[in-house]
């Protein structure tokens, strides 16, 4: 092999003498060095997926603004086409004109279809960008993550998105079949009918994005007291809330100590807030939204409205009639959200999780936030505080812009407290309502689509913009200064 290379160097170089000895220049071509193939990459990735999820939003748009779409094979109007659209992609669940009265099975097939692309996607999606960001959160928690560098192989990503889709597929599958025959054998639905709405509402649930076939917005009140259906659509809302990396973590390690402190965090914080919530819902709402239900039902109503309000958005009673007190506190359970690289939205619980630990480890005078025998960055603090107020900031300009599209321009005297629980619905991708959202005028429909889709895919830009300042440390300290607080 040398003695080759030698002969061709020295060819080479007869060449050139011969070139230059006949006074004509000599064009050398050199083949361009082939590129390196890029490995995946967070902010490529991410980028990609924006985009799709962007155009499936516009060809959803498209399909349900067609007449044959409708059950009255009228065309529907843009906006409501488009509100639609953003709903069901960013697995949200609010709606403007009923899902069961409004379209017929071509355009309740293209929510199916939305729904499932969204939820599937986004899961996926961050899956695979919270794995090359080394850190098992959320889209919006890769604030909390430490750098951009992959850390992920091509196969890799590859077998994670096969192993989430068909942890997706076989739980939908499961929660349909199960759905199936309680609408068929319980409610006396044809089996044909029965299959549709069991597909339909466990691709939903999973999802989280609450969308139901039951008609006149009334969600899934005609099956408050169904105890097969309260509970396979409650835990098919959680299995898609808790995110197949969790549950993964838990079926692999099956014990407490040997968790990630991701997933202790999720579990702990998700426990506590389902049974506080419903113990509140209960007490409150005892002779209010509950009055009409039996009181054998009345602790499974309030412990699936907890396990909804979380990100599910299906109500088995007339949140019209609930108390402020109830609406201000599932605000603040839909701010929490559901667990990172899940079908919920909301800040995440890890995100609260660092923050309340921050705060109990002020409290005790301590210099840095533990827990489970484990030290949390300060760094991951103050991005998960970062999290939390940029999403209260987008919650405040929500509720402020509805209150200016429907009190001072649309005329209507809405409540504020309906008007911040809708625009929380909104941002935090939840889908509850107060039964405000189809009366809204042009102007406050187009603010909570730009709610649902911030909330959904927002949290990117953030993302990116906080990565390429943190790329590198500065080289140098400036000296600490008192600051008086309090």
């Amino acid at each position: 092999m040398n003695q080759r290379s030698s002969r061709v160097r020295s060819r080479l170089a007869d060449r050139i003498r011969a070139g230059a000895g006949a006074g004509a220049g000599l064009v050398i071509r050199l083949r361009p060095a082939a590129r390196p193939r890029q490995l995946p990459n967070a902010r490529v990735h991410a980028q990609r997926f924006l985009i799709a999820f962007g155009l499936l939003i516009g060809l959803g748009s498209v399909l349900l603004a067609l007449p044959m779409a409708t059950v009255d094979g009228a065309a529907t109007s843009p906006v409501d086409a488009l509100f639609t659209a953003v709903s069901a992609t960013c697995v949200t669940g609010l709606v403007t004109v009923d899902t069961a009265d409004h379209w017929n099975w071509f355009g309740e097939a293209v929510i199916l279809v939305l729904m499932q692309g969204g939820g599937l996607s986004f899961t996926v999606g961050a899956s695979i960008v919270l794995q090359m960001l080394r850190r098992g959160a959320s889209l919006r928690d890769a604030l909390l993550l430490r750098d951009g560098e992959p850390a992920l192989s091509v196969r890799e990503a590859v077998e994670l998105s096969r192993r989430i889709l068909r942890f997706t597929l076989t739980v939908e599958a499961i929660g349909a079949v199960a759905l199936t025959l309680g609408f068929w054998l319980r409610h006396g639905m044809a089996p044909g009918r029965a299959l549709w709405h069991g597909l339909f509402h466990a691709v939903s649930a999973f999802c989280n994005a609450s969308f139901d076939l039951s008609g006149g917005f009334a969600s899934l009140q005609p099956y408050r007291t169904d105890i097969l259906l309260n509970l396979v659509i409650a835990l098919l809302i959680q299995a898609g809330a808790l995110s197949y990396l969790v549950l993964h973590d838990v079926a692999e390690r099956r014990h407490w100590r040997r968790l990630t402190l991701d997933a202790k965090l999720v579990l702990l914080i998700h426990g506590l807030l389902v049974l506080g919530g419903a113990i509140f819902f209960l007490a409150v709402e005892w002779g209010r939204t509950l009055a009409g239900t039996p009181t054998w039902a009345k602790p499974m109503t309030a412990l699936f409205e907890s396990v909804a309000a979380r990100s599910g958005g299906f109500a088995t009673v007339d949140f019209s009639r609930a108390t402020a007190a109830t609406l201000f506190v599932f605000i603040g359970i839909m701010l929490v959200g559901g667990a990172p690289g899940g079908t919920a939205g909301g800040v995440r619980l890890t995100t609260v999780g660092v923050v309340v630990i921050a705060v109990l480890t002020s409290l005790r005078g301590q210099v840095e936030p533990q827990v489970f025998g484990r030290r949390i960055p300060i760094a991951i603090v103050f991005r998960a505080l970062t999290v939390i107020a940029l999403f209260m900031a987008a919650h405040f300009a929500a509720t402020l812009s509805l209150t200016l599209t429907e009190n001072a321009l649309g005329g209507q005297d809405l409540r504020f407290i309906a008007l911040m629980f809708e625009a929380m619905s909104a941002l935090a991708t939840d889908g509850l309502s107060t039964g405000i959202t189809p009366s809204l005028i042009v102007a406050g429909k187009l603010v909570l689509c730009a709610a649902m889709f911030i909330g959904r895919v927002g949290p990117l830009t953030a993302v990116y913009a906080l990565q390429q300042r943190q790329q590198g440390r500065t080289p140098y300290r400036f000296p600490e200064a008192p600051v008086r607080i309090g």
